[in-house]
């Protein structure tokens, strides 16, 4: 898996796929939301763990905060900085090469941090899971965006692929999920399916507790639509899923909001 995420295919893929202007409100919503947990911007840097092309980091940024990126592939973190560059938040945003199992963070160091969608692609999940809250100070924050396992997207797709026989990739079921292991041009490429309460269980396994549990996007079936309109109709499902009903469980995208309880709390 990491051959495949040390090569840029698979990042314009996911892109063009979620980080198209078609998905901008969301976003914006969902880091208004974010920023608002977080609170005022202190100085502290906020750390995007596995920042990819930079797009969380940057509506990081556009709050105000100064952002600390990460991610382990070399190619991403050039195009990344390119980003910043071009976009104005070089000076707001520091990118540097890290391993989401092996964290180059002191312990307790951090006080506000990102995960957004890439513990689905780290096999491992129990040591990313570990290191991540290993960086999270007393009273510190921890954003995590995974996909639900149990979701009505998740659910329906996975006994239409099995009811046609149309699944290509190796499947495993583990505590943790279910993962997908596909064949790409460079490499296998895994994609977990998260089983959330194991999650937040292992979360709190290693110190962290859960604040909030909510809906992200309701579903990411647009990916798969060819026509605009309906593209459309599904983002405005997702964004008034989002912002008035909240519900997890039937969600695809889920939002888990963990803190480090301070010695006297």
């Amino acid at each position: 898996p990491k051959t495949t995420l040390q090569d840029m295919e698979v990042h314009s893929i996911w892109v063009r796929q979620f980080r198209s202007g078609e998905n901008a409100s969301f976003y914006k919503l969902a880091f208004d939301h974010i920023a608002s947990i977080f609170g005022r911007h202190d100085g502290q840097p906020v750390v995007d763990a596995g920042c990819g092309s930079g797009t969380k980091s940057f509506e990081l940024a556009r709050r105000g905060y100064r952002v600390q990126a990460m991610d382990f592939s070399v190619t991403i973190l050039e195009q990344a900085r390119a980003a910043a560059v071009e976009q104005g938040y070089s000076e707001r945003i520091s990118f540097d090469q890290s391993d989401l199992t092996a964290l180059s963070i002191p312990s307790g160091s951090v006080h506000r941090a990102v995960c957004w969608g890439v513990l689905m692609h780290v096999p491992d999940i129990g040591a990313a899971v570990a290191e991540l809250a290993r960086i999270i100070a007393p009273g510190g924050t921890l954003v995590v965006s995974e996909g639900n396992m149990r979701s009505l997207q998740a659910v329906t797709l996975r006994w239409i692929k099995q009811l046609l026989r149309r699944e290509r990739a190796e499947i495993i079921r583990s505590p943790a999920g279910i993962e997908f292991w596909e064949e790409t041009n460079t490499a296998r490429l895994m994609t977990r399916q998260a089983n959330i309460p194991w999650l937040i269980v292992e979360f709190h396994r290693h110190g962290l507790e859960l604040v909030e549990r909510r809906a992200g996007q309701f579903t990411e079936i647009y990916v798969l639509l060819p026509w605009k309109p309906l593209r459309s109709l599904v983002h405005a499902i997702n964004n008034f899923w989002f912002r008035w009903i909240k519900l997890a469980g039937p969600a695809y995208g889920n939002l888990l909001i963990l803190r480090r309880p301070t010695p006297d709390s």
